[in-house]
């Protein structure tokens, strides 16, 4: 469901002395002479970059064009630019419509969400298994960040990057932030107990009732909405606090100065229009270039680049 962050590793580097639990190194080479070897990234169509729906769907989700290649965005999503910006492997194996694990809540993708995807602690299970997010061997061909100047299967201090949640109070409104927590908890630790030279980063969503979907929802639904997103970014924070080698970024605070509903024309963007997802179908806007939104769920390309220079 979730989706499109242009270059978003720069509003991830930007902020992160500001939303960092603690200190994080970005680049590729650290003061302490530590590197990060490749990038792995287990989420949903926020991170999607065509492995995960479009491949399960045997091309038909999301629909070619207007999406762009498989992604749930009108471009590049954004492991992509950060893989290009590391010089290192990427390894995405987000998939549109997950959640945190299908055993609390399952997830789907397709026009109508019937097609079942796998969880983030499926997507980990195959990777911990050896499965490429091709769904083949992982091997050094595996990498889909051609730009990338290290050989791919290079995973002696990987950046794993978590970030899901969106999809389990979509598609379960009684989730609680604290079960999906335990999830994306569980994860970390397996990741970590695997590769002890890794790093991982998790990553807390902006406000839900901000989206085009939301935005037009009743208030119940928006309150439960921005309640789920509080409580699981203050989770997050407090997990990566405690745990060596995690780190945490929370994007509320960084979208929350982007008036982009009452003010959108001075950033250079038309309004809103209509009252997207209230009829039960989802849309894509004609003019796209001059919208904040991609659909109901995805940002365009333009209005995250606009966030990265903010």
């Amino acid at each position: 469901m979730l989706a499109r962050h242009h270059s978003l590793f720069s509003i991830l580097a930007s902020a992160a002395t500001g939303a960092l639990a603690k200190p994080f190194h970005t680049g590729r080479s650290t003061d302490s002479g530590s590197t990060f070897s490749s990038i792995v990234v287990f989420g949903d169509s926020f991170s999607d970059n065509g492995n995960g729906s479009y491949r399960i769907s045997n091309g038909t989700w999301p629909l070619v064009p207007p999406y762009y290649q498989g992604h749930f965005s009108n471009g590049p999503v954004w492991p992509q630019y950060l893989a290009s910006n590391l010089s290192i492997p990427l390894y995405d194996y987000a998939t549109g419509g997950a959640t945190t694990s299908n055993s609390l809540i399952q997830g789907y993708t397709g026009p109508e969400s019937t097609i079942p995807v796998p969880a983030v602690t499926d997507q980990l299970s195959s990777f911990l298994s050896g499965v490429s997010p091709q769904g083949t061997s992982l091997n050094a061909s595996s990498s889909s960040s051609s730009s990338s100047s290290s050989p791919g299967g290079d995973f002696t201090t990987p950046l794993f990057v978590v970030w899901a949640g969106a999809n389990d109070i979509f598609f379960n409104p009684n989730i609680s932030a604290a079960q999906s927590y335990l999830e994306i908890a569980a994860a970390t630790a397996s990741l970590l107990a695997a590769y002890p030279a890794g790093h991982v980063l998790t990553v807390a969503s902006p406000d839900l009732s901000r989206l085009p979907y939301g935005f037009y929802a009743d208030e119940l639904t928006r309150s439960q909405l921005t309640s789920f997103t509080d409580l699981l970014a203050a989770l997050l924070a407090d997990g990566a606090r405690l745990s060596a080698g995690v780190d945490h970024v929370d994007l509320r605070a960084l979208f929350a100065s982007f008036e982009y509903y009452g003010q959108p024309q001075s950033y250079g963007f038309a309004p809103l229009e209509g009252a997207p997802g209230a009829n039960g179908t989802y849309t894509q806007c004609d003019h796209v270039q001059d919208m904040v939104y991609w659909d109901e769920y995805q940002k365009q390309g333009d209005s995250s680049k606009l966030k990265c220079t903010k």
